[in-house]
């Protein structure tokens, strides 16, 4: 398992994708930058976007940006593991399949978590130095219209981190499932977008409306969806000044955690059974 994983740190180096993939992250960086930019020109810097706490928040999403590219690129560079013969070269070398999978899930979790938090440190970097870091006087939700202060911070970067935990299993699993690219990229995408805007829509409706039908739905979304929390509007809105202020109630952020973590385990176990049934070719 040890050498499995040495392995992949060698090939991690000097791997295209990874290279490419880090290339576009730094492309969006400055771009977003560029584009809040422009905005606050345009609006006298009254929305408040170009900013590190917002910067920050902004790329931790799983459906936008950034954030699409990196299940697209693991699962680009977990299929060519099976179209390069590597993945049989590891069996004949003597390694168990359950070994290859789970190394395969360790490296899949090390490629997103590195180029997650190297996309989100810059952002937060490029943010800082163009508009500084109010920790306590962010600016989010759509076109950042809302306040959030640093509980509200510290939560969306736990359950941000947290959800590739669970993004990165999915990916993974499909990935050994399909064993091919064209396959395996629009199921997982459709499932990140799927997870993502089902949350997000309903709850930015009901923090305008508060719907009692919409609130029952959002309950059971909470529940099920592993990127409810990363996605969700949640406002409440400050009876005396009038200001609403997003925010991230104690059972969201527990319901991130705990299905974020069984959503993981389940695409795990799933493709650790199933790849140690499977013939590889």
């Amino acid at each position: 398992m040890l050498s499995l994983f040495k392995a992949f740190l060698f090939r991690l180096v000097r791997d295209l994708t990874f290279r490419v993939t880090l290339i576009i992250g730094v492309g969006l960086a400055l771009l977003m930058t560029a584009i809040y930019f422009i905005l606050g020109k345009v609006t006298d810097n009254s929305l408040g976007m170009l900013t590190g706490e917002n910067m920050l928040v902004q790329s931790l999403s799983p459906a936008q940006n950034f954030g699409i590219a990196i299940p697209v690129n693991l699962i680009s560079f977990t299929v060519i593991e099976f179209s390069h013969g590597t993945i049989r070269n590891k069996i004949i070398a003597g390694n168990s399949k359950g070994k290859i999978y789970a190394s395969l899930f360790l490296s899949g979790l090390v490629f997103s978590i590195l180029l997650i938090v190297s996309y989100a440190l810059l952002c937060f970097v490029l943010g800082t130095i163009f508009g500084g870091f109010h920790p306590n006087n962010g600016q989010g939700g759509t076109l950042g219209l809302a306040a959030f202060d640093s509980h509200y911070l510290v939560r969306m970067l736990i359950t941000g981190l947290i959800s590739y935990v669970s993004i990165t299993s999915f990916a993974v699993f499909f990935a050994t499932l399909f064993r091919q690219i064209g396959g395996t990229i629009p199921v997982v995408i459709i499932g990140i977008i799927g997870c993502y805007f089902v949350a997000m829509l309903p709850s930015l409706i009901n923090s305008l409306s508060n719907n009692e039908g919409l609130n029952t739905f959002l309950n059971v979304v909470r529940i099920v969806d592993p990127l409810y929390a990363i996605s969700a509007q949640e406002m409440v809105v400050d009876t005396d000044t009038g200001v609403s202020y997003l925010v991230m109630s104690d059972q969201t952020f527990i319901a991130a955690i705990i299905n974020n973590l069984v959503y993981a385990t389940i695409f795990f176990l799933g493709g650790f059974f199933i790849f140690r049934k499977r013939d590889v070719k």
